[in-house]
């Protein structure tokens, strides 16, 4: 496989997993807003640290994926 495919398969691979937290960290925030006054504290803070715990990520994998993207004009 050239060296191309391999950037673009591997593009597509990260931004399946990009989506994949996006949806994850969308839901998390819904069900805070849905169950904030009905739910213990300490459930809300450990929703909260897996919601910047995921933004977190999401951030590393959409800088990853531009300097993949970036990248991919260097390959001929």
């Amino acid at each position: 496989m050239a060296k191309i495919d391999e950037v673009k398969e591997y593009i597509g691979f990260i931004k399946a997993i990009f989506i994949t937290f996006i949806v994850l960290n969308t839901s998390l925030i819904a069900w805070i807003f849905k169950n904030f006054e009905s739910v213990e504290s300490w459930k809300l803070y450990v929703i909260l640290a897996l919601i910047i715990f995921l933004s977190i990520i999401i951030y590393i994998l959409f800088l990853d994926i531009l300097k993949k993207i970036k990248s991919l004009k260097d390959i001929d």
